[in-house]
């Protein structure tokens, strides 16, 4: 994983930001909760 990128708490997945990574948990561990900070759901 480059230093750069965000990991998924819940499988290791490597993301180039926190919105990919929120997209991937929204469709891979949907109802686990969105990550702090993150607005772009309201």
């Amino acid at each position: 994983m480059e230093e750069d990128q965000v990991s998924c708490p819940y499988c290791g997945s490597a993301f180039k930001d926190k919105e990919q990574l929120s997209k991937h948990i929204d469709r891979i561990h949907h109802g686990s909760g969105l990550l702090e900070g993150d607005t772009t759901k309201w």
